[in-house]
């Protein structure tokens, strides 16, 4: 008869094995007639009858979907009757490019010396998050892309004066006191470097604004290349970043209290922040206030503003642009005598949450040099950056 030392033995050599990427020993622990149950409701969620179908139904899909193997970390193995119970971490990269972290609690059960049942438990949640995200790192970049492009244009097209220009690969936008940064043409199709620069000369030239041109890392390397022979140089390089599920983390900060912006009162309140915050980017006050000009800039069917407010006073600020099925963070902001308390991080876990809550697969911002270290604390990930160049035409 097998002993308990024996199955614990046999269950972590198996993990090891998985981890090196080979899940055979894994799969020699059953028994040809094995029943395994995965908890929960998720799409790898319920019960495989026989050894083949745990491989094929449950095994492969998994596999396909990992960059790596599924390195499992046991932390503790314990063995009474016929059961062998394994808590483990597992770490691994989905082919988007992004990690998948859980955390797992095995139950075995033994006839003899093979596992006749196993009953697996894990944070279903953080499946169901990691696997709606894109499978593909192109199709997360499409709408990292999409989502990005779209904050730009409501925020043009909300704003007071401000001026579109789409063509099929390019979107112009221009703001009658934007900044270079804001007055961006971003580039979201192939386009050679004559067109882009006949484009800016005719659009911001004539019209005396100070313009930038948005290239993306992943996909836009030789227009990049072309606009700077032409003298353009890089304004600010800035990490595209992506959430992929909401991993519970609570930033609730004494005394801070967050209200969504409902009335006219709460979009003065975010306009104040945003003036105040974003001055130290050299944003003109003329800018903020065009920007949040109507109620509907901060309250819309897909637009949701968030203020934080410490004793009645509001000092922080975070916006929700929900498109294309994700969670776009943008305008995050904290008045500078109040930076260090962790109020940007809590109003941008009220954005993130409320559009996962609405529907998101996944968060997207594009982080300042300020935001980036809290974001990266948040667990955002940087899949792409995105290079602003600004020139001459």
């Amino acid at each position: 008869m097998t002993s308990l030392d024996d199955r614990k033995e046999r269950v972590r050599r198996a993990y090891e094995g998985l981890a090196r990427g080979d899940g055979q020993g894994l799969l020699d622990l059953f028994a040809p007639d094995v029943v395994y149950t995965v908890i929960g409701t998720s799409a790898y969620s319920g019960v495989f009858r026989g050894r083949n179908a745990v491989r094929e139904r449950l095994f492969r899909p998994l596999v396909a979907a990992l960059a790596t193997p599924l390195a499992i970390e046991v932390q503790s193995l314990t063995a009474e009757d016929d059961r062998v119970v394994a808590q483990l971490k597992g770490h691994a990269t989905l082919r988007s490019g992004v990690p998948y972290d859980n955390t797992y609690c095995f139950v075995f059960r033994f006839a003899g010396d093979q596992v006749a049942e196993v009953t697996e438990y894990l944070d279903t949640a953080l499946v169901a998050r990691a696997f709606t995200v894109p499978a593909e790192r192109e199709a997360l970049l499409r709408l990292m892309d999409l989502n990005m492009c779209e904050m730009f244009r409501e925020i043009v097209r909300l704003g007071r004066g401000g001026e579109l220009l789409e063509t099929p690969a390019l979107t112009l936008c221009a703001s009658p006191h934007g900044t270079p940064f804001h007055n961006m043409t971003i580039v979201r199709d192939a386009v050679d470097a004559d067109t882009v620069v006949a484009m800016v000369r005719d659009f911001y030239a004539r019209r005396g604004l100070a313009f930038s041109i948005g290239t993306r890392d992943h996909a836009d390397a030789a227009l990049e290349a072309a606009l700077r022979e032409r003298g353009f140089m890089e304004l600010v390089e800035v990490p595209g970043m992506a959430l992929l599920a909401d991993p519970g983390t609570r930033s609730e900060p004494p005394g801070l209290e967050i209200r969504r912006v409902r009335d006219d009162q709460g979009r003065r309140d975010y306009l104040e922040v945003t003036a105040e915050a974003y001055a130290t980017f050299q944003q003109p006050r003329e800018m903020t206030e065009d920007t949040f000009a109507s109620l509907e800039s901060l309250h819309a069917p897909h637009i949701q503003g968030f203020v934080g407010y410490l004793d009645g006073a509001p000092v922080a600020a975070a916006a929700l642009y929900l498109t294309h099925g994700v969670a776009g963070i943008g305008w995050v902001g904290t008045l500078s005598a109040h930076r260090g308390h962790r109020y940007a991080e809590a109003v941008t876990w009220a954005a993130v949450r409320e559009g996962f809550r609405r529907g998101a697969i996944f968060a997207n911002l594009q982080a300042s040099p300020l935001g980036r270290p809290v974001y990266e604390r948040m667990g955002f990930i940087t899949p792409t950056r995105y290079h602003v160049l600004v020139g001459t035409v």
